[in-house]
């Protein structure tokens, strides 16, 4: 997910209290973050830093991280401001040593948090950040806890290529933010790889509300293509779907996870059938399952559980290496995450040794059926399956 995504998904959460310094012992892991809890972003960083505090309070109440060492979170607001988020970040590396941090997600603030943190040899996630650029860029003990851009568009490839069986697509791009330009991209390098043809390309802008010329440009063609892959967002997509169907084209639709929204499942006989993915699929497992549950009783926001499960999840993954370190020394868990394998999380086995910092874990393919979400299966790619992320 991106910064421009987050302002097209247009939530509203209430932020948390409580953002002040805890005093903290030796035995402790501590955790600095420095998310958005106010502004536009906090849409997507509050929720995620939700699921980071349940994991919190549970382990706690059993002795700490993995039993042995009390969970300390040291937090700040940086109001949706990359400015804000700097300032933020160095004053927390001034004030306390830590064992890892969470930095928000938008992309100019993740790379600045994992650049200021390599000097201190520690972990940072980056909340929801999907671009794959991220850690490369960051450096240090950057990672994403997300599927990657990349991932997405290699899964969107496997399945329509091996389940849809489909041999032709066609891809709709947009340059107003790296999810909507590259993430068709990373379809086209795997689906073409694997025999597939994409047969045209389209662009459109952001909020354009008027799709008359790539639906033009598709009933053009010779042949409908068996898929349309493209990642317009909830206020785009709506439309798109609407003019595609009206023009008779029938091709199976593959799009963005920002699809998971009531207002767009409702929208009827028009999206019947359109496909999206997600991490967070309650019927993938149990354990997704009742970590919605569980979640939707503690805070009544049961529409966000999306990135509060990733936020749970990544402390799941910050457990395990941890222990794997047998340590709360920063370099320690910060060279024990990048050698996890088969962690099991909420969001599924999540491996990143021999993978790079960009996580790889089952993407969740979800088909809209009668105004419902409905899990059709997981699929984890293989790392030489993963499409090069794009600059």
């Amino acid at each position: 997910m991106s910064v421009k995504k987050l302002l097209a998904a247009g939530l509203a959460i209430t932020s948390l209290a409580g953002l002040t310094t805890t005093p903290v012992s030796a035995e402790d892991f501590v955790i600095g973050a420095v998310s958005a809890r106010t502004g536009f972003m906090a849409a997507y960083d509050t929720p995620f830093m939700q699921g980071v505090s349940m994991y919190i309070e549970e382990a706690n109440k059993g002795g700490g991280l993995n039993g042995k060492y009390p969970i300390k979170l040291i937090e700040r607001d940086d109001g949706s401001d990359v400015q804000k988020a700097a300032i933020s970040v160095g004053e927390l590396l001034k004030k306390q040593k830590m064992s890892a941090f969470i930095s928000s997600a938008i992309s100019p603030a993740a790379i600045a948090a994992g650049s200021m943190v390599r000097s201190k040899d520690l972990l940072i996630m980056h909340t929801i950040a999907s671009q794959p650029t991220i850690p490369a860029r960051a450096g240090g003990g950057s990672y994403l806890v997300m599927m990657s851009d990349a991932h997405m568009g290699g899964v969107y490839a496997k399945f329509a290529y091996n389940d849809l069986k489909a041999k032709t697509a066609y891809i709709v791009t947009s340059d107003f933010d790296p999810y909507t330009e590259f993430l068709p991209l990373y379809f086209k390098d795997l689906f073409e790889k694997q025999g597939g043809k994409v047969i045209g390309q389209s662009s459109f802008a952001y909020d354009q509300q008027e799709f008359s010329k790539v639906v033009s440009a598709i009933k053009k063609l010779p042949q409908e293509p068996d898929v349309i892959v493209g990642m317009p967002f909830d206020n785009d997509f709506p439309i798109f779907i609407n003019q595609l169907r009206a023009a008779g084209i029938k091709s199976t639709y593959l799009g963005p996870d920002v699809l998971d929204n009531p207002s767009v499942k409702g929208l009827g006989k028009v999206v019947e059938g359109v496909h999206y993915v997600t991490m967070a699929a309650p019927a993938a497992s149990a354990s997704a399952d009742a970590f919605v549950k569980a979640y939707a009783k503690k805070y009544g926001n049961a529409d966000a559980y999306y990135p509060a499960m990733v936020g749970y999840s990544a402390m799941r993954l910050v457990a395990a290496a941890a222990k794997a370190a047998g340590t709360t020394d920063a370099k320690a868990v910060r060279d024990a995450f990048g050698q996890l394998e088969n962690v099991q999380t909420e969001i599924g086995s999540v491996t990143y040794k021999g993978v790079g910092k960009l996580p790889n874990l089952p993407v969740h393919i979800m088909r809209i059926d009668g105004g419902k979400g409905t899990y059709l299966k997981s699929i984890k790619l293989d790392p030489s399956e993963i499409p090069t992320a794009k600059k």
